[in-house]
């Protein structure tokens, strides 16, 4: 498998994936997706990981989590979602837990979001690890979603590293081609009248870029690439899984990446996750 950008001494790899249907898979004994999954994290070693598509983690009493914990070689919090479409943060285990905080069922509108806190060896300050999974039906979920995500961006608090599935397009970003998905499936990705693309909930978490909430990690970087479409079955190319970060972290990003998820010799194989992981590299400081 490809890896992200090489290690740079003083510095942290944080990285998010979709890990697509492999918790489904493996409840049917099928575990391919999965070891290629895992195979992917080892090669990477991210400091810290978020995922989402947590699928069955929490059965026989999270057994298929503590399976998780125990093939990443990391702790982490289980954050689960009433659509069963589950996520966590994973971390190192020279990593020090603060703090985590478990929106309830009723506080949130679809799969959800988690966050904990994590002081980092080396940083002066403790950092804030949110990961999210936005509607991926509803123009309208998302926005309500936006904004009460908001919040995470308050700069009193502690610096804030959010991954997500936005299941929307940050501004900027190229608009898709909307052909390529299903008629009855487009109107989840639209806006009404003639704007194209959702971009709201994105636009609503990064503020005003004279003086933004939060900062877009792969565009601030130049890497615009899309992370969801680019493998079969084929569908509308787009960036949904992103990085956003407080700005006081962004001078300190020195790297921002998605790598291939095909297993390597890539062969018949099929691809470890239908989205591209993506990692940044953080500074110390």
């Amino acid at each position: 498998m490809s890896t992200a950008h090489p290690p740079t001494p003083g510095t942290d790899l944080v990285m998010f994936w979709n890990l697509h249907e492999a918790g489904i898979e493996r409840l049917h004994g099928r575990d391919e997706q999965w070891l290629a999954q895992c195979a992917l994290v080892g090669a990477l070693r991210p400091r810290v990981l978020l995922t989402t598509e947590g699928w069955g983690w929490h059965r026989d009493g999270g057994a298929r989590f503590e399976d998780a914990k125990a093939a990443f070689g990391m702790d982490g919090a289980l954050f689960l979602a009433k659509t069963g479409c589950h996520q966590a943060v994973f971390w190192q285990r020279d990593i020090e837990p603060v703090d985590t905080e478990h929106p309830g069922h009723a506080l949130t509108h679809w799969h959800g979001h988690g966050l904990v806190t994590l002081r980092l060896p080396g940083w002066t300050t403790p950092l804030r690890f949110l990961v999210a999974h936005l509607d991926p039906f509803s123009p309208t979920g998302r926005r309500i979603e936006a904004d009460h995500l908001r919040r995470y961006a308050d700069p009193a608090l502690p610096p804030l590293v959010m991954g997500m599935d936005a299941n929307s397009l940050p501004p900027g970003d190229p608009e898709p081609d909307w052909g390529r998905v299903p008629k009855h499936r487009r109107a989840d990705h639209l806006l009404d009248g003639p704007g194209g693309s959702d971009r709201a909930p994105v636009r609503l978490l990064l503020g005003d870029p004279s003086d933004p909430l939060l900062v877009d990690a792969g565009a601030h970087l130049g890497d615009r690439s899309p992370t969801f479409g680019t493998v079969p079955p084929t569908e509308a190319e787009r960036r949904i899984d992103l990085f956003l970060i407080s700005p006081s972290l962004a001078p300190g990003l020195v790297a921002y990446a998605s790598a291939d998820p095909h297993p390597e010799p890539r062969g018949d194989r099929s691809p470890a996750s239908d989205h591209r992981p993506v990692t940044i590299r953080l500074r110390r400081r």
